[in-house]
């Protein structure tokens, strides 16, 4: 069976999951909880908080999506190889074997361009960089695409999704070469875009399957998932319990909103066909602009949801019930779809009157629960980042640092500036995650640093 679990806060699932596990333990006192998670971050967070609550967390497994569902496949589908030949990393590979020998078919001569562009035999990292570009974009069709993989797959022509599309002819008749050269290697022939339909099918019969599922599965705080994996969770309902716990920051529906400057491109195409003075925005209702603008990867994950037959159990909780200042403000308004401002007061006692009027929101000059900081550089950046954490400290006794998560676009380019800031003042106990290997293990960073020395230019302080 497959519930879903929606609520604004985060500790709000976690109460939930930790409910779940002391009320309903596993029967077998050896088998492992799966809980699937979005990265090891969120796993350390859940670590944490499962061992608050029990005493201990032990034999909990905390995979990804990707790697879980792969391994569901092998227990379900037989003759399943336990790593995919379609891969990233294999599909690099091949890719650099068998591209050189297409660069003479026109189709090729984009690649054939870049990769050559005196005549001259292709530059091999230019190569390597290449085949790993193309097998990260052939690795999220086989995900967000199947449809066009299948269609690339049955057809010898160019494929209708990419018809028109300049200097892209290639794509179709490479990935038809890679997938003869791999299928000879690897006769299963399956890959993630084409074996859904015989792993639902499977779990649907009711037959027996060559290896035991686990008895129940979590999947915790994740943002979004692909439309496939839904339906691979969803088919495993239909024989284990399966608890899907999603972060929804509003309590209404509002799969069907739109942001101004959408309205707009849609109010100019059809301004021949409504009646003068006729607004779009006026159809849609009350709507929060910033779950409208930011909120769009968010409201097709939990479309997606909504569209299921599955158990659901909300948990929602207003902001304003725990304290008043902004940050409550602006997410109090988004959980009820309705728009507001705020504006600075000394006082916010207007804040009832101004709530039920619906109007712009006073808030107290001394609030600092939204900050915005403009730094020049990422060392500025995390300078003050470690400047604020401290007054946070000071002014609150009972926070401690493993309550408080950084978030960041690429944690690559921020980590040297973490080391020397929080590293270099050893006020702040802290841990990197997400990092890539090269970033995490200072003996290999410094192997590719001696790699990379016959083509580099070195400074004098290097």
């Amino acid at each position: 069976m497959l519930t879903i679990y929606y609520s604004n806060q985060l500790d709000s699932l976690k109460t939930m999951l930790v409910t779940l596990q002391r009320v309903q333990p596993l029967t077998d006192p050896f088998a492992s909880e799966q809980i699937l998670v979005q990265s090891p971050g969120m796993a350390q967070w859940l670590k944490l908080e499962l061992a608050q609550a029990f005493g201990i967390a032990a034999n909990v497994e905390f995979p990804l999506p990707a790697s879980f569902i792969w391994e569901m496949f092998t227990r379900v589908l037989p003759d399943m190889p336990s790593v995919s030949p379609f891969n990233k990393g294999a599909m690099s590979w091949q890719l650099m074997v068998l591209l050189p020998g297409l660069l003479s078919r026109p189709a090729f001569a984009p690649l054939a361009s870049y990769l050559s562009p005196n005549g001259e035999e292709p530059e091999q990292v230019r190569l390597w960089q290449l085949c790993e570009q193309i097998a990260d974009l052939f690795d999220q069709y086989l995900v967000y695409r199947p449809d066009w993989i299948a269609s690339w797959e049955a057809s010898g022509g160019l494929a209708v999704e990419l018809d028109g599309v300049e200097g892209q002819a290639w794509q179709p008749e490479l990935w038809r070469e890679l997938h003869d050269r791999i299928l000879a290697r690897a006769p299963s022939g399956y890959h993630r875009a084409n074996l859904y339909a015989d792993f639902i099918a499977a779990l649907s019969s009711g037959a027996q399957l060559p290896a035991p599922l686990p008895a129940r599965i979590f999947v915790f705080g994740i943002s979004a998932l692909p439309p496939r994996y839904v339906e691979a969770l969803h088919a495993l309902g239909q024989r284990i319990d399966v608890h899907l716990f999603v972060t929804n920051p509003c309590q209404h529906y509002w799969g069907d909103i739109l942001d101004r400057n959408t309205l707009a491109r849609l109010q100019a195409k059809m301004q021949t066909k409504l009646k003068p003075g006729t607004l779009l925005e006026s159809y849609q209702g009350p709507v929060n602009p910033l779950l409208a603008s930011m909120g769009k990867q968010g409201r097709d994950y939990l479309q997606q949801l909504w569209a299921l037959e599955a158990n659901e159990i909300s948990a929602f909780v207003d902001p304003l019930e725990e304290q008043e200042n902004l940050l409550a403000y602006i997410q109090h308004d988004i959980l009820q779809l309705a728009e507001r401002g705020a504006v600075p007061s000394v006082s916010a006692s207007a804040s009832a009157s101004a709530l039920s009027s619906g109007q712009k929101q006073p808030i107290a000059l001394e609030d600092s629960s939204l900050q915005i900081h403009a730094c020049h550089s990422a060392m500025r950046e995390v300078e003050v980042l470690h400047d604020r954490l401290l007054a946070l400290f000071d002014g609150d006794p009972t926070l401690t640092p493993k309550d408080v998560v950084v978030m960041m676009p690429d944690v690559n380019a921020y980590t040297p500036a973490i080391q020397a800031v929080f590293g270099a003042k050893g006020l702040i106990p802290f841990s990197i995650s997400d990092r890539s290997a090269s970033q995490g293990n200072p003996i290999l960073l410094s192997l590719l640093a001696l790699l990379r020395l016959p083509d580099s230019r070195l400074g004098a302080a290097e």
